[in-house]
């Protein structure tokens, strides 16, 4: 089911794609007569050039999108490094990721220090001294639980040529082997980490956590995007199956640490699609999108009928509870229905009904008739209600003084009956949606 990762660490592997990448790179005819450590010279001329002139001339520099090494199971999540060289060997290096040291975690660091490209086999970009924002991942002492151990998180500081892919750059660890990519950086850098943490937020919560891998017919699951170390597998409850994968963010976008597959297709790095419904793959054959629906069936918070939309006859239900409940106590008044999960003693998933008191404006009491949901198909809900389903302590006490408030939440609750597709009003973060019947039931609105 899983493809097995491949790690061409091999200096052959390394000198080859050197040598081979260093012939398309230039036009002279006669470049196959120069030596081998010409070609490579020559080669890692070309590539400090273009280090140095995306860091110069008003570019501004380099994304490092930076992996640890690991076995199958990684534990650590990748980083956005951002990188300015210049000609002479200074390297500077942006972070703000959670394993820097001296109270900088999570902040906004710079740390300057000295590159060199070695020419062994093949080009290797070497950070020879020490850099705050770089040797933590590095460093034998791991930053996470200060452990001598003498393996720390299996950083590299020297990274081996891979291939050009564009006009980014593919490095391999020369020790560990992850897989390290220079992308160019197209914005200020404070603002490249603000984008990447405002689509971070745009597509994972610690609420939806469940995403679909669809492919054709095949469909897969990842869980835990948000923390950048997702599980791979086939179900989400109790997979047979499961793997590991580690990302790194973009600001429309995420990259995993390699490649990986579903059905025939491969996958490694995704793209927010034009419609912003889903994520897709390099070629398109395989999207991500969140489990939604799951969460639309399941939730516990309390989504708002939109009044404006009500028939009639709601209308004329939502009057009537007002009035009833103004009999229970004269300080209450309706604020709203609602689809969710009530609160306090005996609470039911179902209708909801919340009030206020007339004088403050504020919300003292909710109380709920239940109903059961579920998910026929993919993008689908029904709602099931019978007169048997219970009501939660709220209503029972509202219900002996005033009953007909129960009366009409139950028809109320009643009308709901049927299938609908729900169209959310935002496909990973959903707060509501338009809810289209299909068999029985109501077209209505949450908010």
């Amino acid at each position: 089911m899983f493809m097995k990762r491949n790690i061409f660490s091999h200096p052959w592997y390394i000198a080859v794609a050197a040598l081979f990448l260093g012939a398309c790179t230039f036009e002279q005819d006669d470049l196959f007569d120069e030596s081998a450590s010409l070609r490579i010279n020559h080669f890692s001329e070309d590539l400090k050039n273009r280090l140095v002139t995306q860091s110069s001339n008003g570019n501004n520099g380099w994304v490092i999108q930076y992996f640890v090494a690991g076995t199958d199971d990684e534990t650590y999540e990748g980083v956005n490094l951002l990188g300015s060289f210049d000609a002479s060997g200074k390297v500077t290096l942006a972070g703000n990721h959670r394993f820097l040291r001296d109270g900088n975690a999570n902040k906004y660091t710079e740390s300057v220090s000295f590159y060199e490209l070695l020419k062994e086999e093949g080009p290797i970009i070497s950070f020879n001294t020490w850099n705050d924002v770089l040797m933590v991942l590095v460093d034998p002492v791991n930053p996470t639980t200060g452990a001598h151990d003498g393996v720390g998180m299996n950083g590299d500081q020297n990274l081996a040529f891979k291939a050009y892919e564009g006009n980014s750059i593919l490095f391999r660890g020369e020790r560990h082997g992850a897989e390290v990519r220079f992308v160019p950086c197209d914005r200020p850098w404070n603002q490249y980490y603000t984008d990447v943490d405002a689509f971070k937020k745009k597509i994972t919560n610690t609420t939806v956590t469940n995403y679909y891998v669809i492919s054709g017919r095949d469909t897969m699951y990842l869980s835990g995007l948000n923390k950048g170390v997702v599980t791979y597998k086939e179900r989400i409850v109790e997979p047979l199956e499961s793997k590991i994968l580690t990302c790194v963010f973009s600001p429309d976008g995420f990259r995993l640490n390699h490649v990986d597959t579903i059905g025939v297709n491969t996958f490694q790095e995704f793209k927010l699609s034009e419609d912003q419904t889903h994520l897709v793959n390099e070629n398109g054959s395989v999207k991500v999108s969140a489990c939604w629906d799951v969460y639309v069936a399941n939730h516990s918070a309390v989504w708002k009928f939109d009044k404006d939309l009500f028939s009639a006859e709601q209308n004329d239900l939502f009057n009537k509870i007002d009035t009833e409940v103004k009999k229970f106590n004269k300080d209450y008044s309706l604020e709203s229905l609602g689809i969710g999960q009530t609160t306090g003693a005996n609470k039911v998933s179902g209708l909801v009904l919340t009030f206020y008191t007339n004088a403050a404006k504020t919300k003292t009491n909710i109380a709920g008739v239940a109903f059961t949901q579920s998910r026929p198909a993919s993008g689908q809900l029904k709602i099931e209600y019978s007169a048997e389903d219970k009501i939660d302590k709220n209503m029972g006490s509202i219900a002996k003084k005033a009953p007909d408030v129960e009366t009409y939440a139950r028809a109320f609750a009643q009308m709901l009956n049927g299938t609908y597709n729900v169209t959310p009003n935002d496909y990973f973060l959903p707060t509501g949606g338009d809810f289209t019947a299909v068999n029985g039931g109501i077209t209505f609105r949450l908010k």
